[in-house]
Parts: C-alpha cells; structure tokens; sequence
C-alpha cells in the first residue's frame, strides 16, 4: 500500500465528523460497497451521516478517492458537488446512476470510469491493501461552479480555496494473489478459481439460503432454436453479459463429457490487469432442448467444479428459459477459499436477456 497523503498539499481546513452505518474508520468495506464486478458486489455508495461542520458553511461535495489504485493518479469512485449545507446525510445508494437519493441541487460528476454515479471498489489482485478516502467537504459557497461532466480532480482544484472543513473516513479493500486467503472483504471477480472468499464470509448467496441461484424467462422461440445457441461454443461468446468472452473453439456439443475452448480477457473489462487466458468448458448434462449444463476447467487445479447450465420448458407464447448457476457439490476447500455465488444472479438476468436477442438474430439471419 502507498504511503501516499492526498491531503499532504492542501490548504489545511478544519475536522469534523463523518459517520456511516455500513463502514467503519479504519474497516474494511462492506460488501455491497464493492464493484459489482467482485461476487456480491452492488456498486452502492455509502451511508454517510456528518455533523459539525464549521461556521459559514454554505454547501457541501462528497468524494470517494484511492490513492493506492496502480495508474499514477490513484482512482476517483465517487463525487458530488453542491450539496446544500441544510443536508447532513445521504441513504446508502443514492449515488446510483439517477443520483435518487441526492438532495435536489446536487451534481453528481463522472468517476475515473466515466460514469456519473459511485463506483465501487475492486483493487487488482496480489496489488496489497487499497485506502478509500471518504471525504466531506464543507464549502464556503452554495455552488463550487464546476460543469455537470467536470472530473473529480477539477472539482477538487476548484475546492481548494473554499474549503473551511473535512470530514474524512477512511474504509479499506484487498485482494489477494491467488491461493491466498483473504484477510478482508474486497475480492476481484476473477477467472476461474482465482476467487479468495473474505473472512467470516457465508458460503451462500447474500440472502438466499440455498447453494443454487436460478432465473427465468419466457423467450418467444421453440426450444430446439434456443438450445442451437446453447450448444453452440461460439454461442456462448454471443450471449457472454460480462464482455470477458473474445471467441471459443470446438464443434457443437452433444453429450456430457464433450469440451470446447473459451478465450478469455479479463483486461475487457478494465478492473483487473490479467490479461488474457484459456478456459474449457466441460459438459456435465445435455438432454437435447430439455436442458444442457457445464463446468469450467482452468489453469487451477483441483477445479472448482460449480455448475452453470439451462433448462427450458415449453409454455405458452414460446419457451421458459431457466438459467441457474450451482455451488452445492464443491468441495469444503474451495468453499472455504470462494466467495459465492461468483456469478450474481443479475448477470442470470442480462444473459437470458442477451440470449433471447442473439436468438432473435440468428433466426433473422
């Protein structure tokens, strides 16, 4: 971790405090802090509650900074600006992409992925502890001036000499080399086996008591145009929701025990630097358009072993599509190494929504 003081050259202001009900100063974040990229992850900003700001106080602007995140410049993961200094707290998530839960008058400006909203943590694996400075800044004027697509760091310039406090809480996030168990909450929604599950951590999904995690809907095809897909290597590349999957080799498959190749790159996402590596997807059932599951087998060994797989059913208007991702016949070593489920059940949804239009297009085609 950097030794790095992103306050050592501002102008010295007065402290105040800053609480939140999902972190504590010092503590690691919690997980629904985390980038939806990393297991559980929701990308929702924090609780923050804040009193004693100093006298003159006219606004207030928000910001989430890492210091420690490996591009030379650190990384901004939240910003807001022009929060009137009656406001003294904001609800978890109000910095989604609507900015719902932001008083009215407030911005919020674009995180160094360029979004408008707050980006969760996810530090590069083996990389060591990241700090997440939490700061509250209380201004000396009702609006800072910056433009609604300004960058943090402007919006920090411009601050500069109206600053008259900070409230600063400092949350931390990890994550650890492969191999490793993790120390804190923080791991990266890496490839295959890569995955430390955080100390303490359940081995279910977050509020699903189960080791199973299922989705349906209805797509308006017959079954066996729908199972083509499935079948198909490169048709998995067609329906990936994640952006991970570049291309896959090999026929299509028919029974349990047929393989083909998958060409991953983590960098397509742009939160990991892993670079790009080969998996093969191991069939393990496939009754022809009735229902087709597989495994993954990387570089780790023993494979994890979770299951991935489809069932359709015919039903009025086309066929209900059940996509469900299985953890419950891994061994206790990797439940105690894994966070699951690796794969939320949000990227269930937007896969059987990618897959319903790959359908419809191979259909046109």
């Amino acid at each position: 971790m950097s030794a790095n003081d992103p306050f050592a050259r501002l102008p010295e202001a007065a402290s105040f405090t800053v609480t939140s009900a999902n972190v504590t100063d010092g503590a690691s974040w919690s997980l629904e802090q985390m980038s939806a990229g990393v297991p559980g992850g929701k990308d929702l900003s924090p609780h923050l509650s804040w009193r004693g700001a100093p006298d003159g106080t006219k606004s207030y602007a928000v910001t989430v900074y890492d210091p420690d995140a490996p591009t030379g410049s650190g990384f901004w993961h939240w910003a807001v600006a022009d929060i009137p200094a009656t406001v003294t707290e904001l609800p978890e998530g109000a910095g989604d992409d609507t900015g719902s839960g932001l008083p009215e008058g407030a911005i919020q400006l674009p995180n160094d992925a360029r979004a408008a909203r707050y980006f969760g943590a996810a530090p590069p694996a083996g990389h060591g502890p990241h700090r997440y400075f939490v700061v509250v800044h209380a201004l000396d004027v009702e609006s800072i001036g910056v433009p609604a697509d300004a960058t943090p760091a402007l919006l920090g310039f411009t601050m500069a000499g109206h600053i008259l406090g900070r409230a600063v809480l400092t949350a931390t996030a990890e994550t650890l080399p492969e191999g490793e168990t993790a120390r804190a909450v923080g791991e990266s929604a890496v490839p295959e086996g890569r995955t430390a599950k955080s100390a303490g951590e359940s081995t279910t999904a977050v509020g699903n008591s189960t080791e199973r995690v299922e989705v349906s809907r209805l797509i308006p095809a017959p079954a066996a145009t729908i199972f083509a897909v499935l079948t198909d290597p490169k048709g998995h590349v067609d329906i990936d929701a994640s952006g991970m999957l570049l291309d896959a080799e090999g026929e299509p498959v028919r029974q349990p025990g047929d393989r083909f190749l998958v060409h991953m790159d983590r960098e397509a996402l742009g939160d990991f630097p892993l670079g790009k590596y080969d998996v093969e997807v191991v069939i393990t059932e496939l009754t022809p358009d009735k229902e087709i599951a597989w495994t993954v087998e990387g570089q780790i060994r023993p494979p994890v072993r979770h299951i991935y797989g489809y069932r359709l059913a015919p039903a009025e208007g086309g066929t209900l599509v059940t996509s469900y991702y299985d953890w419950s016949q891994i061994s206790e070593q990797w439940k105690s190494r894994l966070t699951f489920p690796v794969v939320p059940e949000s990227a269930l949804k937007a896969t059987l929504g990618i897959l319903e239009r790959t359908v419809r297009r191979r259909t046109a085609a």
